[in-house]
């Protein structure tokens, strides 16, 4: 009898430790990977951003009004400070320009100087240039982790060969429902150069989408660029001219 109930105890406990661990099975990748990459995509936005840089030599504050179109069009354009304002950069399938208001010069950034920082910021020119696919350019796998005593869904993309990126993995740190980023860590090696947290999620247009991104390099101690989307439209009337040099001299000028 005593050895009856010793077996029955011990069924108790490895069934309540397995119900314990017990994990809910992992989403598609795809269905995933999709929610990302569609996240801030639309067939047209309009937007109004305030971009706070943080660094060693200098903090930065500016207002920026932007508008993209489909993959390939993006227009940004200074509005604040007024010794920065009309400060542009255009975004095009052909390429990168940046534009300067007081000498009226427009320059196409070459491939070499896609690594410089945006207007001071700890963003590149490739992060603007780059409209990832994470489809695409990624293979991912997907895990349950636990932080702080909360689970969340963990994805790491890993570049396919030849994809153009220049990370060798990015580490995202998801909520298990939506899929909502909260966090991407950007890896170089087996190091983590710099993250990324995503905070104020809004609703706009049907989608659930963060307002505020913080962009921290690691091997900057106490530097940051900080933006915050003030207003931010999906789907909105945008005209093809808006993106080409014209327009671009046009609303720098407004």
């Amino acid at each position: 009898m005593n050895l009856l109930v010793k077996m029955v105890a011990i069924v108790v406990v490895v069934f309540a430790t397995n119900t314990a661990n017990a994990q809910p099975p992992l989403p598609s990748i795809d269905k995933v990977i999709n929610h990302l990459n569609e996240l801030f995509r639309s067939n047209s936005s309009q937007a109004q951003i305030t971009m706070k840089v943080v660094t060693v030599n200098f903090k930065r504050d500016l207002t920026i009004q932007s508008w993209t179109r489909g993959k390939d069009d993006a227009l940004f354009v200074v509005r604040k400070p007024a010794r920065q304002a009309g400060q542009a950069t255009l975004r095009t399938k052909d390429g990168l320009w940046s534009y300067a208001p007081r000498a009226d010069r427009l320059v196409r950034i070459p491939n070499s100087l896609l690594s410089d920082n945006w207007m001071g910021s700890h963003f590149t020119n490739d992060d603007l240039m780059r409209e990832t696919d994470f489809t695409e350019d990624y293979d991912t796998s997907l895990t349950w982790v636990k932080e702080s005593g909360k689970q969340f869904l963990q994805a790491i993309l890993t570049p396919k060969p030849n994809a153009p990126v220049v990370w060798s993995s990015i580490k995202y740190m998801l909520e298990p429902k939506d899929y909502l980023p909260l966090r991407a860590d950007y890896i170089d090696g087996n190091k983590i150069m710099r993250t990324m947290t995503f905070e104020n999620p809004q609703v706009i247009d049907g989608k659930r989408v963060p307002l505020t991104m913080l962009m921290v390099p690691l091997d900057k101690p106490g530097e940051s660029t900080r933006i915050d989307y003030q207003e931010l439209k999906f789907n909105i009337p945008v005209t093809s001219t808006l993106f080409t040099q014209r327009g671009l001299r046009r609303e720098a000028k407004r």
